[in-house]
């Protein structure tokens, strides 16, 4: 099934054209779970519309829209790096048919220097996939910054009705950094397993039948089925669980829904560029922030503007604490729990060079503090605070390394010391 959808892919572009009704129809009878996430011809039309499958938070605009201004700098699309199809510029990579890039933007000290929009108009709303995870991890800063979490402290002290589980006794920061040693990991054998947690868990999100109990479930239901593996803080495995762990977590300190205190605290400050959306899991309408978010390429980038010195240009606060980014960058995992499992050694790869670890919900902390993660089918956020700088990405590729490459070319390029 999954390579008949690979084979029959349309270009990128295809979403510029257009669907007409018939493509349109025929699109919505055939998304499911396995089209979903494949990366083919559904995904391609599912990734600008979200809304239509998925009830949806809104979170409007509180401020007027203030453009970034736009100094491109013709010398960034210049960039090589090593690709699957051979040696590129970022100009010829993401014009490229092969690369599903749709959108790419570089933003360097609170200004435009690189946009396009090779697969997608600039005002459609794209999937995040898991560059959202970040917004939940923000939320958990905060708390601790106020003393509202301490993050030494074990999950089921602050949330109830996951004692007794496998969870109670885990630390928060061993949730914050995907290793909390449960059998919740996420890789490409555990979404092909019909019965793996982590299958089981977006099927419940996108309103499908849970393939052991042929029911529809509960986001919550099928995390309290985890069970342990290993000690936790041993090993990153990474898990949109853990993530969902952190929104739950939340809302019980805060008493509020997620998307209200999100955009309370976070995105009524900002200058937005559109509306955030929310996807809601189907069977308890719990807030996805493991990667069930879409809004403009321009949001993804203002968020990522809240960890460098540029973030005034986009908030008017500061929402991303010094001692929040401290924590981020420099209160890092061992190197060797990154490596122990097999995410740390692929995203290494695919990053192509030294990465220390991951980190608060980010997946690669760099020697100089740069900060990447990466989401689903190829979406990417690159934040460099000490360069004031900024790169995001959507694409639709099975492949999720499609831009990847780049990003430490592009930062290293000396265009931003």
């Amino acid at each position: 099934m999954e390579k008949d959808v690979v084979a029959s892919r349309e270009p990128v572009t295809k979403v510029l054209a257009g669907y007409s009704n018939s493509e349109f129809q025929a699109m919505i009878g055939n998304f499911r779970y396995d089209t979903m996430l494949v990366g083919g011809d559904v995904s391609l039309f599912a990734n600008t519309r979200m809304a239509l499958f998925l009830h949806t938070a809104i979170v409007s605009p509180s401020k007027s829209y203030v453009p970034l201004p736009y100094e491109p700098n013709t010398e960034i699309g210049k960039i090589e790096a090593e690709t699957a199809y051979g040696k590129l510029s970022l100009d010829d990579f993401v014009t490229s048919p092969k690369s599903f890039i749709q959108a790419f933007i570089v933003a360097h000290k609170g200004k435009v220097v690189y946009e396009c929009y090779p697969g997608m108009k600039s005002t459609d709303s794209h999937f995040w996939a898991s560059t959202a995870k970040p917004i939940a991890g923000i939320l958990i800063e905060q708390l601790i910054d106020e003393g509202r979490i301490d993050f030494n402290k074990t999950y089921g002290e602050y949330v109830p009705d996951f004692r007794d589980t496998a969870w109670e006794n885990i630390k928060i920061i061993d949730l914050l950094n995907m290793a909390s040693g449960l059998n919740i990991t996420e890789n490409d054998a555990t979404r092909n397993d019909p019965t793996s947690l982590a299958t089981r868990l977006f099927c419940s999100e996108f309103g499908f039948l849970d393939p052991v109990t042929n029911k529809l479930e509960t986001s919550r239901f099928i995390m309290k089925l985890a069970t342990k593996e290993i000690d936790p803080g041993k090993r990153f495995d990474y898990s949109s669980m853990i993530t969902q762990s952190l929104v739950i977590l939340a809302e019980e300190v805060l008493n509020q829904r997620f998307s209200d205190a999100v955009n309370e605290r976070v995105f009524s400050h900002m200058s937005l560029d559109g509306d955030m959306q929310f996807h809601l899991s189907t069977g308890d309408h719990l807030e996805g922030l493991h990667g069930l978010v879409s809004s403009r390429l321009r949001n993804l980038m203002h968020f990522g503007m809240l960890y460098t010195p540029s973030w005034n240009k986009i908030s008017d606060k500061k929402v991303v604490s010094d001692a929040a980014l401290y924590r981020i960058r420099k209160e890092l995992p061992s190197h060797e729990a990154f490596m122990a499992g097999s995410d740390g050694p692929r995203f290494t790869a695919a990053l192509n060079d030294y990465v220390i670890s991951n980190n608060h919900q980010w997946d690669d902390i760099f020697p100089d503090g740069d900060m990447f993660k990466l989401g689903f089918m190829g979406q990417g956020l690159y934040v460099s605070p000490d360069r004031d700088l900024v790169i995001s990405y959507f694409s639709t590729n099975p492949d999720t390394n499609p831009g990847q490459g780049y990003m430490r070319p592009i930062a290293k390029s000396g265009l931003f010391d």
